[in-house]
């Protein structure tokens, strides 16, 4: 079995299925402990982890609802 990872949007069902949009979600999250760690300030950091949340609770809500 090919892992999300590897699969192509189409694969995933489309842009809009929710696959595609955990992963998507995934590789924001990404970016965004990246964005974390090379925050230079506290006010920055918190910046980041207000949108981490705002994306990590839409995503595990998506994932319990939908999955």
């Amino acid at each position: 079995m090919t892992s999300i990872a590897e699969q192509s949007v189409d694969e995933l069902g489309g842009s809009r299925s929710v696959p595609a949009l955990q992963k998507r979600d995934h590789v924001q999250l990404d970016q965004l402990l990246t964005e974390l760690s090379d925050a230079d300030t506290a006010l920055a950091q918190d910046d980041v982890m207000t949108r981490i949340n705002r994306l990590v609770f839409s995503h595990a809500f998506a994932e319990e609802a939908v999955l």
